[in-house]
């Protein structure tokens, strides 16, 4: 079970998680959490569990957890104040993730466009970010799924040979407050950064910058070098002598 006293314990930040709702079982965490959002709470509440039952991915994947080994939450940000980074949220959400795990356990991870965490080439874990407005403000709901302490036998077959964790990586079992602590306390360094060190940040970490990628939009697929992100998060594909701009799609390698 994990202890919301020993997270405390290891947060330096001023806002960010200093209001925490622990559920020790919950469909999805950033369900949970827009219903928190209807209630006014505090601006950088987190809301996690030791069980997710739903997990939400991307292109509505589910995202499977294991009971106590992951670490599954969501963070609510009241976003107006940070309008010049907005479309940079899965960025810097990635990068908080990759800093705060090199801080807390010393395992450097990677990232793949547009929120994947990578770890020698597969997959640790993921964003989901979803906004709305309310009362005409932004408010943001970041889902974060980290694959922690789980064994192979712990994911589904389906995914056994896409999918890794910290402690598959290194036979290791890890302390998840610390590594949560150290995750929020990145995030809200980067939430003070630059759009432009943000993207330079990622570009950084990135594990196919300047790379052959096959690259998925709106039902087409297309092959070429990975240039990078625009100013916009949107990432830049070399297709044909040809930089190509795509706001949505995933990649593979």
């Amino acid at each position: 079970m994990l202890s919301v006293e020993n997270i405390n314990a290891e947060l330096n930040t001023k806002f960010l998680a200093r209001n925490i709702i622990y559920l020790p079982e919950a469909n999805s965490t950033n369900a949970e959490a827009w219903k928190y959002v209807n209630d006014k709470i505090t601006n950088g509440s987190i809301i996690i569990t030791d069980y997710q039952t739903s997990g939400k991915g991307r292109r509505k994947n589910v995202w499977s957890s294991f009971p106590g080994k992951s670490l599954t939450f969501s963070i609510i940000l009241f976003s107006k104040d940070y309008s010049s980074i907005f479309s940079l949220f899965p960025l810097l959400t990635g990068l908080s993730i990759v800093n705060g795990i090199l801080s807390s356990v010393y395992i450097q991870t990677g990232l793949k466009w547009p929120n994947d965490i990578m770890l020698s080439r597969k997959k640790m874990g993921g964003i989901l970010i979803e906004s709305k407005l309310l009362n005409n403000d932004p408010v943001s709901v970041i889902g974060i799924g980290l694959n922690i302490n789980e064994n192979i036998v712990n994911f589904p077959n389906s995914i056994q040979n896409h999918a890794t964790s910290l402690s598959i990586y290194s036979y290791k079992q890890f302390n998840r407050e610390r590594i949560l602590a150290e995750i929020l306390n990145e995030f809200e360094v980067m939430l003070n950064k630059e759009a432009e060190e943000i993207i330079n940040l990622w570009e950084k970490n990135c594990i196919h910058n300047n790379s052959c990628v096959s690259f998925h939009s709106k039902n087409k697929k297309y092959n070429g070098i990975f240039q990078g992100i625009g100013k916009d998060g949107y990432a830049k594909i070399k297709i044909n002598e040809n930089i190509k701009k795509f706001s949505t799609g995933f990649i593979t390698l």
